[in-house]
């Protein structure tokens, strides 16, 4: 069993507004999955986000995660409703976080897989099912730690994506936070 590698559209909204999804694309190690949600999210992004129109949902992510048993949908929906407090008149709120979270909570193919995110409850919701999650901060670290990126890049990147008024969780608040 491999590490999949399951990024939120948060995430990959916040590189592709620098014009820097070739970095997103190194983090995910070739490895980057996605669930039929989050396919769809990418896809309604990609007309109104700078740079997000060159990413092939297909090609990085292979075919997106499908959730057939009526179990699963179900658990979905009472996470999504629960536990994210999605409206029932609005049935795509929160569908990408609770269609990913219990991919990987439930299916042993992804259990040892990490998901990226930049929402805040989302994260924290993850991280109470012990779901390995990570944010933008987390991606810029793991570069610079295997000298993709310099810690000096990394945080220019991290101000960059701030300025673009992207969430940034963990915003690195000087170069030293960046650090190996």
């Amino acid at each position: 069993m491999s590490t999949c590698w399951f990024p939120d559209n948060s995430i990959i909204i916040n590189f592709a507004v620098i014009d820097r999804l070739d970095l997103l694309r190194t983090a995910l190690h070739g490895q980057a999955r996605v669930v039929e949600a989050v396919a769809y999210e990418i896809r309604q992004s990609q007309g109104k986000v700078p740079h997000l129109g060159s990413l092939d949902v297909e090609d990085w992510f292979g075919k997106p995660i499908r959730l057939k048993s009526d179990g699963d949908r179900e658990a979905v929906e009472q996470m999504r409703l629960y536990r994210f407090g999605g409206e029932s008149d609005k049935p795509r709120q929160h569908l990408g976080e609770s269609q990913t979270l219990h991919i990987i909570r439930t299916k042993s193919d992804y259990a040892s897989s990490v998901w990226l995110t930049e929402d805040r409850e989302a994260y924290r919701l993850a991280q109470g099912m012990q779901i390995v999650s990570r944010d933008t901060r987390a991606v810029l670290e793991e570069l610079v730690a295997h000298g993709e990126l310099s810690a000096q890049e990394g945080f220019e990147i991290a101000v960059e994506i701030d300025r673009a008024d992207r969430p940034v969780l963990r915003m690195p608040t000087s170069v030293k936070d960046l650090e190996p």
